[in-house]
């Protein structure tokens, strides 16, 4: 049953944020307090055939460094496999639930593209996050809102350092520029962006998370 209009809510941040541990939390508050309305969840890179090209290739070269020193058609291949996943999952996911009223609660999406694709496209593009932003612009689903769970780069990566199966963007000097280009995305939106502190405990993040979900969208 379409219960109104379909909201897009986005998860951003850092590797070892926390947002993917915060997304099952905050979608069992809005379950709970809105149980009337559809809510899906999602992420990006999907689980699609693309989706799952780059997630293979961001494991195996875990070892390897971000991907900043690879020959510029290598990271131009990256970024347009990002793009195309973006592509897919918004026509086979996001649109048609949005178009049934849905509460799509994505854990990562285009600004993850723009702010991690913008940092390994440095030195070939003068300004990579610009650039890639005026490629999605014409034709991507903005989100009705953005959770940014902010946290240091360095305490992002004592959480995540025993964990299984490390990807190459988990490097202190690439999250830190990861980091500021989504603070920056932030500043320039700040009626899309909401700012929460995710170096609290994860019950709190949630709640401040949800809170703000509610409050801006008037749910």
């Amino acid at each position: 049953m379409n219960s109104g209009i379909g909201r897009l809510i986005t998860l951003e941040g850092i590797d070892g944020s926390g947002k993917s541990t915060a997304l099952q939390h905050i979608a069992s508050r809005l379950r709970a307090l809105r149980p009337e309305r559809r809510l899906l969840l999602s992420a990006e890179p999907t689980e699609g055939p693309v989706g799952r090209i780059i997630r293979g290739s961001l494991r195996t070269a875990g070892g390897a460094g971000c991907s900043g020193g690879a020959p510029a058609a290598e990271r131009m291949n990256e970024l347009f496999l990002f793009l195309a996943d973006h592509a897919q999952h918004l026509a086979g996911t996001v649109i048609p639930a949005l178009e049934e009223g849905a509460l799509v609660l994505c854990d990562r999406y285009a600004d993850s593209t723009a702010a991690y694709q913008g940092v390994t496209l440095r030195s070939i593009l003068p300004e990579p996050v610009a650039w890639i932003q005026g490629i999605l612009l014409p034709w991507s689903r903005p989100p009705d809102l953005t959770i940014l769970f902010v946290i240091d780069p360095q305490a992002a990566l004592l959480r995540i350092e025993g964990r299984r199966g490390r990807e190459k963007f988990e490097r202190l000097e690439f999250l830190q520029s990861v980091d500021e280009n989504f603070r920056s995305m932030a500043d320039f939106e700040p009626d899309r962006f909401v700012l929460v502190d995710a170096a609290l405990p994860a019950e709190q993040v949630a709640d401040d998370a949800t809170s703000a979900i509610l409050r801006r969208l008037d749910l």
